[in-house]
């Protein structure tokens, strides 16, 4: 990040379409910055507008659009009516076992026999694994709803239903999903509720298996005249979309926002409990916390052993039951961060021992017996911390268990397909997936998969972008804008909190802050009208931000609260220093570079100052900067720096007035070491050497055939 600083290359800025036209919408009073975001976002009207800024429950679809919607319906109110035995289906993650609580929780308050069925992460995978058919042969049930699966079990009930016929026995089975169907693959069921189906008519595709969960509870409650009691269970809801990241636009931000706001007033129980046992309030819950704070304790009941402690805790009505079971996540919360991170070490360490990994589109990272319930997660780390592609395989003595994450815009399904022959089965989309292969096929595997990035991934795939939703104004930032920004939440998939640019902004104040000085804390703009920033994870920028220098920078806004005060505060996301410099760094960057190969003539430099990025002064070396230059370095003794490190030297240097700037500086060092004043070498890793000996004889600048070049270069573009 602290090269990104002076040159700009280490993230990319996606700056398209930030013009300032007139944002004005008609009949409707916006701030200008909460104007100009609605406008990139494809808002064109008052009432679209009015219905996003505020989700009502109004605006929740009729249930009954769903496909088979009526037939479920019906026949769960016979299974209830005739006394029948109903078993709910779900799935280990946040969202099946949200739509697991959601659904017993309800069926359990109006029927009286209902069982839940979680399927084991590590034993038994994704889906109706063969124990459940064993367990669904043994246990005489009369109707199956599954919940975030099924939709691709065609053969699993296809070998539930034989094996009940057996024993003369019958089972309806009712899936529910939302997961995409493949049309050739249809299980057989009584009634399929997906809206993802080609015979669905209902307007939002998007909603999770909660989501999915919900309207069945709302469509049973409409039918038994049981008005809005559905709405008890809109904070599960909530929790499974934001966990499954979903949409977080139409019905999804409804059922969000809602449950938010019950969750701030008159949470589920098991909810309350994690809550208090994450060290936060009720009332700062948001998108970002059921995310980051309470989601992953709740995956970590199916991550490191039974799934089914994360329904128990959402289904009981004791308080103190709760807090156990809290309690009980939170401490396997703590182990799986812990075998997480040991993991993710290894990961990076065996990635990183590859002299090639440098060179490949894709990072794959073996490693024998790495536990397969945390695999997901070190895969997203790495992708995050390589911006490519990667995939995570724990190897035993045959076999390969591997969770890959997409970064880039490459198609993890599309991957695997391509290396198809090579494994044993894969399954996923285009952001992630998983698969099986022999132990023996690991390193044609890695070799293939690169192959087919090779292909569709360009070379700067790897760089970071960060979109930006439009340009800000300091005098435009205040409690009311910010307010008006956060009326856009909650933020997730396809509705992110909104990015903002600023250009050449003072600053007032500095100063590092957290237990270990990792984040950086700035007041920015004039005394008159200025705002606090802070950036997280930025601490080492405190050494090459100077006070009163002018930086451009991005950034979302949000609101401090402390003792009752309430004040904008930017969260930054990137800085570096103004454009215009950025580019003149780069040119000088590269003069510097040609001086190092000899590459260099007046004409190539005349294009720089010809289109104003440089002016002439920039490249005319002086004795007295060359006097200067070494003056600092003597004094400074030996030193290993890498480019940033050269870059921050120019700085200090140039601090007093003088007119220093990389490519002189590199110019000037190439000159001393030709005169053996000053020992200047780079090493194979980019860094450069440098070393002032000791008494050392007076010589003369004419003596050094780079100084006298470049001395009738200057004269030649006078």
């Amino acid at each position: 990040m602290t090269e990104d600083f002076y040159l700009g290359n280490k993230v990319f800025w996606e700056e398209t379409d930030l013009k300032q036209e007139n944002c004005n919408f008609e009949h409707i009073n916006l701030p200008p910055l909460l104007a100009r975001v609605l406008k990139k976002r494809g808002f064109n009207n008052p009432e679209e507008i009015k219905a996003f800024l505020k989700p009502s429950i109004s605006y929740l679809h009729d249930p009954m659009l769903l496909p088979d919607m009526k037939v479920a319906v019906d026949r769960i109110i016979t299974a209830g009516n005739k006394g029948e035995r109903i078993i709910i289906y779900g799935d280990y993650d946040v969202d099946g076992i949200t739509a697991t609580s959601i659904l017993f929780i309800f069926l359990k308050s109006i029927i009286h026999d209902v069982s839940f069925y979680i399927p084991d992460r590590i034993d038994e995978g994704y889906g109706i694994s063969a124990d459940a058919v064993s367990f669904l042969a043994k246990n005489h049930f009369d109707l199956m709803i599954t919940v975030d699966c099924g939709i691709s079990a065609k053969e699993r009930l296809k070998d539930i239903k034989s094996n009940i016929e057996l024993q003369n026995r019958s089972m309806d089975v009712i899936i529910t999903d939302h997961h995409q169907p493949d049309p050739e693959n249809i299980p057989e069921a009584l009634a399929i509720i997906n809206p993802h189906l080609d015979r669905s008519k209902y307007p939002f595709s998007k909603l999770c298996g909660a989501g999915v969960a919900f309207k069945l509870v709302q469509a049973l409650c409409q039918n038994l005249g049981l008005g809005n009691k559905y709405l008890e269970y809109i904070d599960l809801a909530a929790l499974g979309t934001v966990a499954d990241i979903v949409s977080l636009t139409g019905e999804n931000r409804i059922i969000v926002r809602a449950g938010i706001n019950k969750i701030k007033k008159q949470p589920n129980p098991g909810i309350e409990a994690l809550i208090k046992t994450a060290g936060i309030s009720k009332e700062s819950v948001d998108s970002w916390k059921l995310a980051f704070l309470l989601a992953p304790r709740i995956n970590a009941a199916g991550r490191m052993g039974d799934a089914s402690r994360g329904v128990r805790l959402f289904t009981t009505k004791d308080s103190t039951e709760a807090e156990e079971l809290a309690e009980i996540l939170a401490l396997e919360n703590s182990r799986r961060q812990k075998i997480q991170e040991e993991i993710f070490n290894k990961a990076v360490e065996a990635v990183e021992a590859d002299p090639q990994y440098y060179n490949q589109k894709v990072v794959v990272a073996c490693g024998k017996d790495w536990h397969h319930g945390v695999i997901g997660i070190v895969a997203s780390l790495m992708a995050e911390r390589y911006h490519k592609p990667c995939f995570v395989i724990s190897v035993s003595d045959e076999e390969g268990t591997c969770s890959a994450r997409s970064s880039g815009g490459f198609s993890i399904y599309s991957g695997m397909e391509y290396c198809s022959e090579l494994l044993e089965k894969y399954g996923g989309h285009e952001k992630a997936g998983g698969l099986t292969i022999k132990t023996g096929n690991t390193e044609l595997f890695i070799k293939k998969i690169n192959e087919y990035a090779a292909g569709v991934l360009p070379d700067t795939a790897s760089i970071p972008i960060i979109k930006i939703d439009a340009e800000a104004f300091m005098d435009e930032i205040d409690i009311k804008a910010a307010e008006a920004i956060l009326a856009m939440s909650p933020f997730g998939e396809d509705n992110e909190n909104p990015v903002f640019r600023m250009k050449q902004v003072p600053v007032l104040l500095k100063r590092r802050i957290g237990a270990w000085g990792e984040h950086l804390k700035l007041v920015l703009g004039s005394e008159q009208n200025h705002v606090q920033a802070v950036a997280f994870r930025m601490g080492e920028m405190d050494s090459f931000i100077q006070l009163q220098d002018k930086v451009d920078i991005v950034f979302t806004i949000g609101i401090n609260e402390y003792r009752g005060t309430r004040d904008v505060q930017l969260i930054i996301r990137a800085i570096r220093k103004p454009e215009h410099q950025i580019q003149r760094n780069r040119i000088l960057l590269e003069a510097a570079e040609r001086v190092e190969c000899l590459d260099y003539n007046e004409d190539w430099l005349y294009n720089g100052i010809n289109n104003k990025k440089l002016c002439y002064d920039d490249v005319r070396i002086t004795r007295d900067e060359l006097a200067l230059l070494y003056r600092y370095l003597a004094k400074c003794g030996n030193l290993v720096l890498n480019r940033t490190g050269i870059f921050r030297m120019v700085d200090e240097i140039s601090r007093n007035g003088s007119g220093l700037n990389y490519f002189k500086l590199m110019s000037g060092l190439f000159i001393f070491d030709e005169l053996d004043i000053v020992s200047f070498s780079c090493t194979d890793s980019g860094e450069y050497c440098l070393k002032v000996p000791d008494n050392i004889e007076k010589v003369s600048l004419e003596s050094s055939m780079l100084y006298m070049f470049l001395q009738s270069m200057e004269k030649n573009m006078e």
